[in-house]
């Protein structure tokens, strides 16, 4: 089967959707010209903690979201037959299938949903401002019911960025977290060509070699001074003007986290189409100590999976445009089988 120009086109920008640790773990398989499964390849999705598997539903939520929005951008309606699997299949090296794909012609391209994808990125440079009232407003209306989101005063927003900090380098001693994130990373240019996937030193806006030590040798953070001052260098560019926001959302079984994928993909995108950025502290949810002190911050004291749970924390706002992460090529990884 031969893909046409425009399929061809569309595969490209879904190509670029984001995922955690630029794992790129969907693939695609095209079952006819305009019909495809979509499947979750789990070696690149994260396993290193029990959380880590019920976050990979997110992912199939986001993607399932940002695979509607690019075919709105190329003019296409989607109707989607979703059939997750569970949580305890996440778990090894497999390919799950998580939905089939319809796709049927409209004739009406959004040329501004698709420059919004094309220039959507992960920002971690220091934010000019934050998130201006009127899109405020708007993601607000894209918040389903059952969802609430929170937006931190400045205070908060400071001690909020601070936790994401410390998480991050209370991980570097949590053996398979640090593992896991010791392969994502990609410490030279030549790693970041060379893969085309992974947590790239110039995205995180670090030095890579230092980053490397650090990952590496770990006990270099008990190290009194030299502590200090790697900590001040990671907190450079977060002590800025961004706003950071907070989701609460049921997350008690695979459909929960799916939906919520979907919603990070609708806020995402509503950013996007404003001209900002945004920056996920995915950390926060992961680490036990992080998330009870974030919970205890904001005076979220009824947390639970059935009902309100921290699904989302991030900062947003306007930057300078963000180095681009690479990509794997779409014809090599995210088809099932190369469509030439």
């Amino acid at each position: 089967m031969m893909l046409t120009q425009k399929i061809t086109d569309f595969l490209h920008l879904v190509n670029r959707y984001p995922s955690p640790h630029n794992g790129q773990p969907m693939r695609i398989g095209f079952l006819d010209d305009e019909s495809f499964e979509v499947y979750f390849d789990t070696k690149r999705g994260l396993q290193s903690s029990d959380v880590s598997y019920i976050f990979s539903f997110v992912t199939i939520g986001l993607f399932a979201k940002y695979i509607e929005q690019c075919a709105s951008a190329f003019g296409y309606t989607t109707n989607l037959d979703v059939s997750l699997p569970s949580v305890k299949d996440m778990r090894g090296d497999k390919l799950l299938k998580c939905f089939k794909v319809q796709l049927k012609e409209s004739g009406v391209a959004d040329e501004k949903l698709r420059h919004a994808l094309e220039t959507r990125h992960t920002s971690r440079k220091k934010y000019k401002s934050g998130v201006d009232e009127q899109t405020f407003k708007t993601i607000q209306h894209l918040i389903p019911p059952e969802m609430r989101l929170q937006k931190l005063d400045r205070l908060q927003a400071h001690q909020a960025i601070w936790l994401n900090q410390r998480a991050v380098f209370d991980d570097m001693f949590d053996e398979p977290v640090r593992k896991e994130l010791d392969y994502w990373l990609r410490y030279t240019q030549e790693e970041k060509r060379t893969k085309k996937d992974g947590l790239a030193y110039d995205c995180m806006e670090l030095n890579g070699k230092a980053m490397k030590a650090i990952v590496r040798k770990p006990s270099i953070l008990h190290m009194p001074i030299l502590r200090t001052l790697i900590r001040q260098y990671y907190l450079r560019t977060m002590k800025d003007n961004s706003d950071v926001f907070y989701v609460m959302a049921p997350f008690a079984s695979e459909l929960d986290a799916f939906a919520v994928g979907k919603m990070v993909m609708d806020v995402w995108t509503c950013l996007s189409i404003a001209g900002l950025y945004l920056h996920p502290f995915g950390t926060i949810m992961s680490n036990e100590h992080a998330h009870r002190d974030f919970l205890n911050l904001v005076h979220e004291l009824d947390e639970s999976r059935e009902k309100s749970y921290l699904v989302f924390i991030f900062r947003a706002g306007a930057s300078d445009v963000p180095v681009q992460s690479m990509r794997l090529p779409m014809e090599e990884h995210l088809l099932l089988k190369a469509e030439r």
